[in-house]
């Protein structure tokens, strides 16, 4: 396949964030049945090195934990952040976090979920890699920020819809895979990935209620609720111009670290504008499954505005507490990051023409104006 890549690529990028945890049969299994480039080597090389050097930390933390987890209770009311990329679920996962009556999955568990609960070594390793802002939106984070489970589980079991972005020319075929679970096998070992994951999170938070923030699992309500039946649901969503700058900028920004192939920007921007439509039209079928008091749909720009008062919608509508509890705690935390600035997204003719074309469905249901193109 002929490649277009990103410009200002640097190949041997090394953060690797998210895969430098993985086991040693995870990574035999992307580096075998996964293409990859001469090109890559060096990063191929260091998580390999840092793969074999965790191996007695892994043990360790077998030996430790490992029974204690499984016997781990999630649960049964979790909370779900759920909607497309860049609509706003960091936003208001980042903020639920705050609350101490919640557990989540945080970033040093989604770099090394194998080997963070046994051993500080993986911990003091995390602060001297990871970026201290998260590269698509300035964010400040650290080793507690909660972080997405679909990104822990490149590392955790291998079975994540984020592998598109390590083998970025098989991208379709790999999203659709953890988006529908057409191969039973596949749904089994991603499901089984899925609750060892939620259940070490529990484990590490003293057996608290999860509240968790997976933009795939927009695809995956029916299966969650059968997991969780009382599951509570917080959708949020935002104006599609912006969705669109804003993701094309994060698959190139992360695309830049995972990757151990080159990939086509055709191609990406063809599934960018594809994941959108499917993911929506999947959500309308299945929300009505949701009863109707566990589900909260939320309009970004709403909650923007007045986040404490998005919050107490939230708390008040899913009967997530008593929010006068906590309000010190958002408002001290608003506070805080007043002078946060956003990257500014272009949205020039091209942009407006493609999605126009194809999100037009999404300006009538989400009621947002449609721009007309120059």
């Amino acid at each position: 396949m002929n490649t277009k890549l990103f410009e200002n690529k640097n190949i041997n990028k090394t953060g690797v964030v998210s895969i430098i945890g993985v086991t040693w049969g995870v990574w035999w299994r992307y580096i075998t049945q996964y293409k990859w480039e001469w090109k890559y080597l060096l990063k191929i090389l260091l998580v390999t090195l840092i793969v074999i050097v965790g191996l007695p930390f892994r043990w360790w933390e077998r030996f430790r934990v490992s029974k204690k987890v499984n016997n781990t209770q999630i649960n049964p009311s979790p909370v779900f952040v759920i909607g497309h990329w860049r609509g706003g679920t960091t936003l208001v996962h980042n903020l639920l976090s705050l609350d101490p009556q919640f557990a989540y999955v945080n970033y040093l568990q989604g770099l090394f979920p194998h080997a963070f609960l046994a051993s500080g070594f993986f911990k003091w390793f995390a602060t001297r890699i990871m970026p201290n802002k998260r590269p698509m939106d300035n964010m400040v984070i650290n080793t507690e920020s909660p972080q997405e489970e679909e990104l822990a589980l490149i590392s955790q079991s291998g079975h994540s819809m984020y592998n598109m972005w390590i083998n970025p020319q098989s991208i379709e075929k790999i999203w659709r895979q953890y988006a529908y679970f057409d191969n039973p096998t596949i749904k089994e070992q991603w499901s089984k990935g899925y609750l060892d994951l939620l259940k070490t999170a529990t484990y590490n938070y003293d057996n608290k209620r999860l509240v968790l923030k997976n933009p795939p699992n927009t695809f995956r309500i029916p299966y969650l609720l059968e997991q969780f039946p009382n599951a509570k649901f917080i959708f949020i969503y935002r104006n599609p111009y912006k969705v669109y700058a804003s993701t094309f900028k994060l698959y190139k920004d992360v695309i830049n670290f995972f990757q151990i192939e080159d990939e086509n920007v055709d191609v990406i921007d063809e599934n960018i504008l594809t994941i959108y439509n499917e993911m929506h039209e999947k959500y309308w079928k299945d929300k009505n499954l949701i009863p109707q008091d566990n589900l909260i749909e939320i309009k970004f720009e709403d909650f923007v505005n007045d986040k404490l008062k998005g919050l107490e919608q939230i708390y008040n509508h899913l009967n997530l507490g008593d929010f006068n509890e906590v309000f010190p705690i958002y408002e001290d935390y608003l506070k805080g990051i007043k002078n946060y600035k956003k990257n500014k997204l272009k949205t020039d003719s091209e942009v407006l023409q493609k999605v126009n074309k194809h999100w037009a469905k999404s300006f009538e249901v989400f009621n947002y104006e449609m721009e007309k193109e120059d």
